[in-house]
Formats: structure tokens, C-alpha cells, sequence
């Protein structure tokens, strides 16, 4: 069965990844300039080493940071099955050595982080404000 404009299933299928690839690069390079904005100098990382093992955003003055950045058109704050998928990748990714980060935007929001201790400390949210007063606060700037 074909759909109005004359595309087949899988045309739509492959325009809808080409969007979503779209809008995360964007979401990420919107990151980066929040950081920045903030006074944390940040750029998208996947632009310069790609891989399951690099950050979504690269920040030097945050090291110690995996950054995992998704924006959706709808808050997914309140959805358990979306948000284990997000901190498994972002656990994995991070490794061993890094604080896993998930950073959150949805239509006309701020940013929210979804941060996901090492230790047995429960994930939680807090705004991007927040967090970069958390690390200053503890010293954990290089």
C-alpha cells in the first residue's frame, strides 16, 4: 500500500531516521552551546570521533563527564521504559572512568539531566544550572 505522495513504507521509514539524525545532531550542537553559553566551552563530539565510545558532547572543562543529549517533542522524564534504555546506553558508553550524564530538552523547555551516579546513590534529575553549580560546589573542574 503506498502513502500520500506516492512513497512506499520504507522511503517513509528512512525519511523519519534522516529526521531523527537530524534533530539529535541539532539537539547536540544545542547543547554544546548551552555548556558554552555557561562558560563551559563544548562542542559535538560525534563530528569528530563517532563510535559507541565517544560523547555526544565533548567539554574539556568537564572530563569526567559521559554526555548523552536527547530531545524529543514530548517530556520523557515520566516514561520508565525510555529512560532505562537511555541510562544503559549511557552507562555503557561512559565506561568505567566517566560520570554517566543524560541531558534531557523537549518542546520549548530548558535543560534537564538525568545524572547516573557510580556509587549506590539512585539516578536523579536536576536542571543544567543546577549541576554545573553541583560541580563547581565540589571542585570537580580541572
Amino acid at each position: 500500500m503506498m502513502e500520500s505522495g506516492g512513497r512506499g513504507r520504507g522511503e517513509s521509514t528512512l525519511k523519519k531516521r534522516v529526521n531523527g539524525n537530524r534533530k539529535g545532531k541539532e539537539g547536540e550542537r544545542e547543547f554544546a552551546r548551552a555548556l558554552s553559553a555557561a562558560g563551559y566551552p563544548a562542542t559535538r563530539g560525534q563530528q569528530h570521533a563517532g563510535g559507541s565510545d565517544s560523547p555526544d558532547v565533548r567539554c574539556p572543562a568537564l572530563p569526567f563527564v559521559h554526555w548523552e543529549i536527547k530531545v524529543y517533542r514530548e517530556c520523557q522524564m515520566t516514561r520508565p521504559a525510555q529512560l532505562r534504555d537511555w541510562e544503559a546506553q549511557a552507562r555503557r558508553d561512559a565506561g568505567p572512568e566517566k560520570l554517566p550524564v543524560i541531558a534531557h530538552r523537549w518542546l520549548r523547555s530548558d535543560w534537564w539531566l538525568r545524572v547516573l551516579p557510580t556509587n549506590a546513590r539512585a539516578p536523579y534529575w536536576q536542571t543544567l544550572e543546577e549541576f554545573l553549580a553541583d560541580v563547581v560546589q565540589s571542585g570537580r573542574l580541572t
